[in-house]
């Protein structure tokens, strides 16, 4: 990458906020989804997507993914199928990647692009890797949730200051009671 292919993509980046690479109208759904790591992580999936072809098994119900290269590739990596469920609303690939990871793998991303899919459905979308995962704080940071924080100015230093004062307070307050009886 030349130096002005670096600065034109700090200045893209700096000014939206994440850089789309392949085009594809589920890669600008989750440009704007998605927390900007996840979205460099969902564009090396597009990356990875792009080395299979689609064959329709069943129309609008099952999808086989073959790699391009599959004599190169392991036996257990050549072919997927990959299922549509929910009439539509969900896919299922055999890889199995979704479960333990929360992120769409290649070949689910394929069968979208190639049955028009042109945005992640809500099944797929993990609050944790959205934009809006402020919503998962624990108990102690739930002011900093979006529909908490409004008229509300606290950084966590002070928020924590504020407790600890408050426990000498507290404190001072119930020493002179325990002398007295």
């Amino acid at each position: 990458m030349t130096v002005k292919q670096m600065k034109a993509t700090k200045r893209s980046v700096h000014k939206f906020g994440s850089v789309v690479r392949y085009n594809f109208t589920i890669e600008r759904h989750a440009s704007k989804v998605y927390t900007r790591s996840m979205f460099e992580q969902f564009g090396k999936m597009i990356f990875k997507a792009c080395a299979y072809k689609v064959e329709e098994v069943e129309k609008n119900r099952l999808y086989r993914t073959t790699h391009t290269d599959a004599s190169r590739r392991e036996k257990w990596s050549r072919v997927f199928d990959v299922n549509i469920l929910d009439e539509g609303e969900q896919f299922d690939c055999e890889c199995g990647m979704f479960a333990p990871m929360g992120m769409l793998c290649g070949h689910a991303l394929k069968v979208m692009d190639y049955v028009g899919a042109t945005e992640i459905f809500k099944k797929h979308i993990l609050k944790r890797w959205t934009r809006d995962a402020r919503g998962v704080l624990p108990e102690h940071m739930r002011h900093y949730q979006r529909d908490q924080a409004a008229g509300k100015n606290f950084t966590k230093r002070h928020s924590i200051l504020y407790i600890q004062a408050m426990e000498l307070v507290r404190q001072e307050i119930q020493v002179p009671q325990l002398m007295t009886s």
